[in-house]
């Protein structure tokens, strides 16, 4: 079966493609692309795997407070979709797995046009707006979350959970010794300095290691020497695709809540304080937080939090209670979908052959 992967932008739409595209690699009898931007995390990613080829593709989305700029962004689109098929032509899939977001529009619109069966995973508890617009055209929809806002009425749907890739689902439950940062692949600024503010309460907690991953938030010098002064050992990151490394090692964990944030967390079994950003398009960061944390697997700090000093108190409390964080833990991995990837997989397999 040949396979057409569209996902860019973030880490949270890229590495739950690559954990489709790693499971449809194991089984060995299938042909991967990936439509993406050449100068996004997806080209970098891809890059690293030649087994799966590359069809490189600009395309800009719709930026809510600069509306003068959406003639020319559509104006993009529009060009992106009839590149998109002649990539499409080129590789000819049976099936197409879009990730949401506005690097999958073009992809999906072209791939319709030419008959070819578009599947559309949705990894956040609320769509978005280019989400809900592919939704309404695909032939099926895959879900995160059970309960996600603003699905359209009619669209086909199947929860499968968000894919997460395999070394994430084998982490054993024994919690390491690291306070764990992770502010997304873009970055949090705001996680940052919380952080940094809590350099005293940190350098007192016993035997913590801290490692920062900071996305494009700061320079990583910058951010290592104020804590290493303060006698705290710690390690900082721009990036990484070693995240299941990391979350071994993790003891605690404070982080956004993207969609594929939180399902690697759960898999993990990793006990986590989760403080979502607060402008993420539609509350998304927020939904899915308070998803989780409803079910006992996450704490749930809001923004406006961090600077009160709660943070700090809850981290010391939380860093010298093993049974808490034992307790955390076993919640977290209970509401994980280690099988997701698989799901998605059976899904592609399904309207790949109903092609063929």
């Amino acid at each position: 079966m040949r396979v057409l992967l569209a996902a860019g932008g973030s880490g949270g739409h890229v590495f739950p493609a690559l954990a489709v595209a790693e499971e449809l690699h194991g089984e060995g009898e299938h042909r991967l692309a990936w439509i993406g931007n050449p100068h996004g995390l997806e080209a970098q990613v891809v890059e690293k795997r030649p087994w799966i080829e590359f069809f490189p593709l600009v395309t800009r989305g719709l930026a809510r407070d600069r509306p003068w700029s959406w003639p020319k962004a559509l104006l993009q689109q529009g060009q992106a979709v009839f590149q998109a098929k002649r990539f499409i032509r080129k590789f000819q899939p049976d099936v197409v797995l879009v990730m949401g977001g506005y690097p999958s529009v073009a992809p999906a619109l072209a791939a319709k046009r030419l008959g070819i069966p578009v599947v559309l995973h949705e990894q956040n508890a609320v769509m978005g707006l280019a989400n809900r617009f592919l939704a309404s055209l695909a032939d099926l929809v895959l879900l995160a979350f059970p309960q996600t806002e603003h699905c359209p009425r009619g669209a086909k749907t199947r929860v499968t959970g968000t894919p997460v890739r395999a070394g994430i689902t084998r982490i054993p439950p024994r919690l390491g010794q690291e306070f764990l940062v992770l502010g997304g692949s873009l970055g949090s600024r705001r996680l940052l300095e919380a952080v940094m503010a809590m350099g005293p309460e940190l350098s007192q907690l016993p035997n913590c290691h801290v490692r920062l991953v900071i996305g494009r938030a700061g320079n990583p010098h910058a951010i290592a020497r104020p804590l290493q002064q303060q006698g705290i050992p710690v390690e900082v990151h721009t990036f990484t695709e070693r995240v299941e490394e990391f979350l071994e090692r993790a003891r605690l964990v404070l982080a956004r809540a993207g969609g594929s944030t939180v399902a690697e967390l759960a898999c993990a079994g990793r006990p986590a304080i989760l403080v979502p950003w607060e402008k993420a398009a539609g509350g998304h960061q927020l939904k899915n937080a308070e998803f989780l944390a409803q079910r006992g697997g996450f704490l749930l700090v809001r923004e406006k939090e961090l600077v009160d000093g709660n943070l700090s108190a809850l981290v010391h409390a939380l860093w010298g209670n093993e049974q808490r964080l034992q307790e955390l833990g076993r919640a977290a991995r209970a509401q994980a979908r280690p099988d997701a990837a698989r799901r998605v997989v059976e899904a592609l397999k399904s309207l790949g052959k109903e092609r063929s």
